[in-house]
């Protein structure tokens, strides 16, 4: 199990594992989600908080860093983390560090998502 909390992080990692908890700080404030088989999970109530904390499309996002289509009925209801593919640790890895970039101010690689604005929380 790691703990993570930034991009360059989990570039050195590599890809993310069962177990491993993922830190996004926002306005000095702490994020916190445990990777799960197929998504992430928050330790608070909403587990798609950090999409609605940054604004984004979780499953435009999700479908483009998963490069998939996302079937699951469950990742469309809010609050949910779009689902990969069961133990897809790549995907969630690659939608991780889409999410890093965005908070990080960096952007992202999909152009069709150049503009952010981090909402207070």
């Amino acid at each position: 199990m790691s703990i993570i909390t930034n991009l360059k992080e989990l570039e050195k990692k590599g890809e993310l594992e069962h177990n491993d908890t993922v830190e996004f700080i926002i306005k000095e404030k702490i994020i916190k989600y445990e990777v799960q088989n197929n998504f992430l999970i928050y330790e608070g109530y909403k587990n798609d908080k950090i999409f609605d904390i940054l604004k984004v499309d979780k499953m435009k996002l999700a479908e483009k860093a998963y490069s998939y289509k996302i079937e699951d009925e469950f990742s469309h209801k809010n609050s949910y983390w779009p689902y990969s593919k069961n133990s897809d640790y790549s995907a969630l890895t690659r939608l991780v560090a889409e999410l890093y970039r965005i908070t990080e101010g960096r952007g992202t690689t999909y152009t069709k998502f150049t503009r952010f604005e981090i909402m207070d929380i």
